[in-house]
């Protein structure tokens, strides 16, 4: 490789890599800052990094580029940034689609609570100094907000102002208090309300919820692609690249931290606040990606016995994990139930405050599938390896929920209607339209339990029937052809796709059955059914019930409840309360480990099956 440096510019995201010549265009879009989806971590298997070359030179397609784009793609100026090399100056079009990140959360969606933050603000009106009152600045004001005089815990920042903000402020000043430290201190006409940050780090997308601490209003939300995903979609792949990249730990955190701040930077832009009203922020993410933002190693939880380095609450200084945030602000993960049973999950339980319900099943749907049953006396709690076919890896045509994915598929008079979001041509399929597809195509007679299409066309309808072409494992489904179809390039579903929902589902049907098994209850005694996720306000539940993900349970029981991790995230933000009941619930929650179950294979076979 020579040590010539040349450019390689991305558009339409403006970004420049200044490398030697021969480098991976996806390594230049790293050094650009630019994103690029590459599910299987850039081992040339998935395809989902195209890129178009507008001009300079690239190195020879390699053998995988030739096996997984057309001769007219590579002709025109397709290649797979993980397989090629830019050569001198490139010019390079990243044709994929921004992400269409759906975890907005309302408050209409949080369930009521006592608004109560562990960072307070109190109003204080304090007695001049005089002759006969010679106490300290410091004494005085925490006097005056009747704490502790033995305590005197104060940011050296906030000491260095405290004379001239009580002498300007005419002794008439707001206070605020992380605990007992002081952290704050603003005259009354200048002081502004306290912020915090709730995060839900998912393996395929982060979100932050920008918080009133005062008021607990929902400021607002901000949302990207996990910048990780350039290491593949799923947490094994992460997890196998902070242990054998040098540096590889580092850089996962690194990468995550930068999201963080770049969503909490534009969530205050938003509302015109400064990061100096910003003092702490929550955090939940399953266990790799709980891990993965504080540096610690997760290697020991992806093997036998699955064990993290911490599973209980955390709280860190912002500014040792590189957060923005205010002076003294600080990080709080909620605890880790076991295994790969992470702070999401006790998200979900906490915004659910699952033990006050009836028999409850709730279902976490990602690239991992947590499944929580509450029987009414016992709390369980499992993960699933449903793999990231429901995120679009490992579809032939799958992409992230982004503009031109196929998102919801129906059977109108004998053919299927599709819809994409944004009502674009059509890219490719996400995951709720695989529910639906799969659902329809089980009600037609198209495919059958074993999970093979039909190989002919007698008994289905008319078009479906004419959708249908190619034998054995080549059979596919026409879901949009070349005029539906962005580029005109057409959207199938395949058998072998099929075969992928058979593996990703059966995992999470076993997961709750054996669960269900545990507790000792049936699907008849279930007074609910929570979807929780992204997919929890999109999934159709009568698609999931026919598909089989779900037990056959009445469609009135099952309740999309949205992003409930990251309102649980909020909610422990916003609730020393409800911080406290995240804690009880993962202390209280039995965790099965489906690997060791002696009925988890038998199940997931039986599971694979659309019966």
């Amino acid at each position: 490789m020579s040590n010539d440096k040349i450019e390689v510019r991305f558009h339409p995201a403006g970004g420049t890599a200044k490398a030697p010549a021969g480098i991976n265009l996806l390594e230049a879009a790293h050094l650009a800052e630019v994103t690029i989806s590459t599910p299987c971590g850039g081992k040339g298997i998935c395809g989902k990094c195209q890129v178009l070359v507008r001009s300079g030179a690239v190195s020879e397609a390699t053998a995988a580029e030739k096996k997984l784009l057309t001769e007219e793609q590579l002709s025109s100026g397709v290649r797979l940034a993980c397989q090629a090399r830019a050569l001198g100056d490139v010019e390079v079009e990243v044709t994929q689609q921004q992400v269409v990140v759906r975890k907005d959360l309302s408050e209409a969606m949080l369930r009521e609570f006592e608004l109560g933050p562990r960072v307070k603000r109190l109003e204080l009106s304090l007695d001049p100094p005089a002759l006969e009152d010679q106490r300290s600045d410091l004494l005085r004001l925490r006097e005056g907000a009747d704490l502790e005089c033995c305590s005197c815990r104060a940011l050296l920042s906030v000491l260095q102002k405290l004379p001239a903000v009580l002498r300007d402020g005419q002794f008439q000043v707001v206070v605020t208090m992380m605990d007992d430290l002081l952290v704050e201190v603003e005259t009354l006409g200048e002081a502004r309300d306290g912020l915090g940050a709730a995060v839900d780090i998912g393996t395929t997308t982060i979100v932050a919820y920008l918080m009133n601490l005062t008021t607990g209003k929902l400021e607002a939300t901000s949302s990207s692609l996990n910048p990780q995903t350039v290491h593949g979609a799923d947490i094994i792949s992460r997890i196998e690249y902070a242990r054998d990249e040098p540096g590889g730990l580092a850089t996962l955190q690194a990468e995550v931290v930068g999201a963080i701040n770049s969503l909490i930077s534009s969530a205050l832009a938003d509302i015109g606040a400064s990061i100096e009203q910003l003092y702490e922020v929550t955090v939940v993410g399953n266990t790799a990606m709980h891990h993965l933002l504080l540096g610690l190693d997760p290697q020991y939880i992806a093997q036998a016995p699955y064990i993290p380095v911490a599973s209980q609450p955390l709280t860190v200084y912002a500014s040792d994990l590189g957060i923005n945030t205010h002076a003294g602000g600080q990080v709080f993960a909620l605890p880790i139930v076991a295994g790969f049973v992470g702070a999401d999950s006790v998200g979900v339980m906490t915004a659910a405050d699952i033990c006050k319900r009836g028999p409850t099943l709730a279902l976490d749907i990602g690239t991992n599938g947590e499944v929580m049953v509450w029987s009414g006396e016992r709390l369980l709690c499992a993960s699933t390896a449903a793999g990231p076919a429901f995120e679009g890896a490992k579809i032939n045509q799958g992409m992230y929920a982004a503009p031109g994915a196929i998102s919801k598929v129906d059977l109108t008079d004998g053919d299927l209607q599709v819809s994409t979001i944004d009502d674009e041509p059509a890219r490719g399929i996400c995951g709720s339209a695989l529910f639906d597809i799969t659902a329809v195509l089980l009600e037609t007679g198209a495919l059958g339990i074993n999970g093979r299409l039909a190989e002919s066309d007698d008994g289905l309808p008319a078009g479906i029937a004419a959708r249908m072409s190619g034998e054995g494992n080549d059979r596919k489904v026409l879901l949009a052809d070349a005029e539906q179809a962005y580029d005109g390039q057409p959207v199938y579903l395949t058998q072998r796709d099929i075969r992928e929902i058979q593996l990703a589902k059966g995992a999470v049907r076993a997961g709750v059955e054996i669960l269900l098994e545990e507790a000792g209850i049936s699907v008849d005694d279930l007074e609910g059914v929570l979807l929780a996720g992204a997919f929890g306000n999109h999934i159709r539940p009568e698609s999931a019930v026919r598909m089989g993900i779900l037990p056959r349970v009445p469609v009135a029981k099952i309740e999309g409840v949205g992003n409930a991790a990251g309102a649980g995230a909020v909610m422990a933000l916003c609730s020393e309360q409800e911080r406290v009941l995240a804690c009880e619930l993962a202390a209280v929650a039995e965790h099965i480990e489906l690997a060791s179950s002696s009925d988890f294979q038998a199940k997931f076979m039986e599971a694979m099956l659309f019966a």
